[in-house]
């Protein structure tokens, strides 16, 4: 596939993951500000330290990234009580709490799907795969269609992939991909290790037909 982007978030020093990396930040708040998403020294990824029961959202930035099909993959931790972290994509330039994008969560053993419409959460799908909370698992969200289907793949380890059509009027048909969680307790759920595929380019087309079974 035609991966453009990678990160596993080694840093010196605790450091907001709008000012990361130094010198020529990768990433911008679209829902969020300061210390509310971090990337941790000591873990080496993206945490959430505080415990204000809120959604924040980063977007990538790095020019390497697409706006239009493309495919995320990181490791996230999710807990069993509620607190998440997962992948967005099609993340859209937005002012703080109005931000439009899609993003995906673990609960328990629930998969989600979720339209974020100017801060406001639509389930699109959801699904029981068995998987718990209380561990780290390899998460995978696509994004493809730019015109009347907007269509989404999500993926936790090797379970059965979640697949939705998005049709609605306000479905998001462009923006970068990022990464997103909930933190109703501090320092509990964390995103590591990301991969961003470009399935607009040559190689990623191929890639999305084979898995289609289109020769």
């Amino acid at each position: 596939m035609a991966v453009v982007f990678t990160d596993n978030f080694v840093v010196g020093s605790d450091t907001n993951i709008d000012a990361y990396p130094a010198g020529s930040p990768d990433y911008a708040y679209i829902n969020g500000a300061g210390a509310n998403l971090t990337v941790n020294a000591a873990n080496d990824r993206v945490q959430l330290p505080g415990s204000g029961g809120s959604t924040y959202a980063a977007r990538i930035i790095d020019a390497a990234v697409p706006t239009g099909d493309q495919e995320i993959t990181g490791t996230c931790y999710n807990d069993t009580s509620g607190n998440s972290a997962g992948l967005a994509v099609r993340c859209a330039t937005g002012s703080n709490d109005n931000y439009i994008s899609y993003i995906e969560y673990l609960q328990t053993n629930e998969v989600r799907l979720i339209r974020i419409d100017a801060g406001s959460e639509v389930l699109i799908a959801s699904a029981d795969r068995g998987t718990s909370g209380n561990a780290a698992h390899t998460h995978r969200l696509r994004a493809t269609g730019s015109g009347a289907t907007v269509s989404l793949e999500l993926q936790i380890d090797a379970t059965t992939t979640l697949t939705a059509s998005d049709t609605a009027a306000n479905r998001k048909t462009s923006g970068t991909p990022g990464v997103a969680g909930y933190n109703g307790v501090g320092n509990t759920v964390y995103i590591d290790s990301l991969s961003v595929d470009d399935l607009g380019t040559a190689a990623g087309r191929v890639q999305r037909f084979m898995l289609l079974g289109v020769s």
